[in-house]
């Protein structure tokens, strides 16, 4: 069974909605839930996420739990205001890009 692929702009306000959802602590299996396996959440939490300040670990015994930073938060509004993210992107790069 295959699913259609998702933006990179919908993975993050999926796991950024996760953390909400679970009154901001999210565990790191909820997040392998949205990702499918620990390679994904590698990739988008580790080394993506924290990595750029986005959500910080929190590391209670052998439990690992994920909340949003005030960056984090702000990435969050952005991307739920899909607009905003649409015109990043068309003027990122070289030229003026048309959509």
């Amino acid at each position: 069974m295959s699913f259609p692929r998702r933006d990179p702009s919908r993975i993050a306000l999926e796991l950024l909605d996760c953390i909400d959802e679970k009154d901001g602590r999210a565990t790191k299996w909820d997040l392998i839930k949205i990702l499918g396996n620990e390679t994904q959440f590698t990739h988008w939490v580790t080394n993506f996420l924290v990595k750029d300040r986005f959500v910080e670990e929190i590391v209670e015994s052998r439990y690992h739990f994920y909340r949003k930073t005030e960056s984090g938060d702000l990435f969050h509004r952005l991307l739920k205001s899909g607009e905003i993210i649409d015109a990043l992107l068309r003027v990122s790069g070289k030229r003026l890009r048309s959509l």
